[in-house]
């Protein structure tokens, strides 16, 4: 997994619980557009995080538009909550003189 895909899932995770296609969404959102992750490449990096203890994963109830399958929802962990913060203030430290800041 690269690390702009890790950075984007932590940080949409950050506001919620979510499934896979709807975290991809999410994260089109949050960045306004400028953040695309393929389907192809979210659910291994679902999966990864999951391994490394960055989220929690649950089947949520069955869904007749899903033939009766449920779909797999993630939540992030205490660990993962600390590896946005971490990961967010350092991309902020790496970005603050493109800035103009001090």
């Amino acid at each position: 997994m690269n690390i702009d895909t890790r950075l984007a899932l932590l940080q949409a995770f950050t506001h919620g619980e979510s499934y896979g296609l709807e975290i991809i969404e999410r994260v089109r959102k949050l960045s306004n557009g400028k953040i695309k992750i393929p389907q192809g490449r979210v659910y291994p990096a679902l999966r990864a995080l999951e391994a490394e203890g960055m989220l929690e994963s649950y089947d949520g109830p069955p869904l007749p538009e899903r033939g009766g399958r449920p779909r797999r929802y993630y939540r992030i962990t205490a660990a993962g909550e600390r590896a946005a913060r971490q990961d967010a203030k350092a991309l902020y430290a790496l970005l603050k003189p493109a800035l103009g800041m001090a």
